[in-house]
């Protein structure tokens, strides 16, 4: 990508967060060193695989993970703003590190992530919507569904910066604050049930924490 292209990429990414807070949640695009570390446990896959990107936003994280699928693989990418989905769109149409090799399947679909079917099985899923941005009723219900989806042994990534959830609690309401507790402690729940690593990604703006949570076998 080239550097007024990226300039672009930025631009519109800042006008979402303004506009779109709630389900943006971020600054700027992800680092490639962020996206990497969420498709950790895909570079590993033994054999073809069913994936699902949650809130694709421009691509940062796209970018890192089509050039890791092989034939027989099965990619859905949903993001729900319909103006970042435009421009990963053209994303696609014109760019090399989008275009996947013969034999991969993309679907780019342009809604709610809660709209999936607990029976789309997912051998991996990708996840960067901004969990602490929603009331927690959403956060409980994305979380049971994102498991619901993940085949038995699937890997399920998230990504939670580092400083940013610190200083809205900080300055945030008491209502903030009640809710920020309670959705941490939703996430904890998972968290102990199936939570198998955690990294920090500092190369990134803000640094972030990925977590990594695995479905048992049966």
């Amino acid at each position: 990508m080239s550097s007024q292209d990226e300039t672009s990429q930025q631009k519109l990414f800042f006008r979402q967060f303004i506009d779109d807070f709630y389900h943006v949640g971020a600054l700027a695009p992800s680092s490639a060193a962020l996206a990497r570390a969420g498709a950790a446990y895909l570079a590993r896959k033994p054999g073809p695989a069913r994936v699902l990107e949650a809130g694709a936003g421009t691509g940062a994280f796209t970018r890192e993970i089509v050039p890791l699928l092989t034939a027989g693989d099965r990619f859905d990418v949903v993001e729900i703003n319909s103006r970042l989905m435009g421009y990963l769109q053209a994303r696609f149409r014109s760019e090399a590190q989008f275009q996947p090799r013969p034999g991969v399947t993309i679907n780019l679909i342009n809604g709610d992530i809660r709209s999936l079917r607990p029976a789309a099985a997912y051998d991996y899923i990708i996840f960067a919507l901004p969990l602490t941005n929603f009331p927690p009723a959403m956060v409980e219900e994305i979380l049971s569904l994102m498991v619901a989806c993940l085949k038995p042994g699937g890997v399920f990534s998230y990504v939670k910066y580092i400083f940013i959830g610190r200083l809205k609690y900080l300055f945030g309401s008491r209502q903030v604050r009640q809710e920020m507790e309670t959705n941490q402690a939703i996430i904890e729940r998972f968290s102990k049930q199936y939570q198998i690593e955690q990294r920090a990604v500092w190369w990134n703006a803000p640094p972030a924490w990925v977590y990594y949570w695995q479905k048992p076998e049966r």
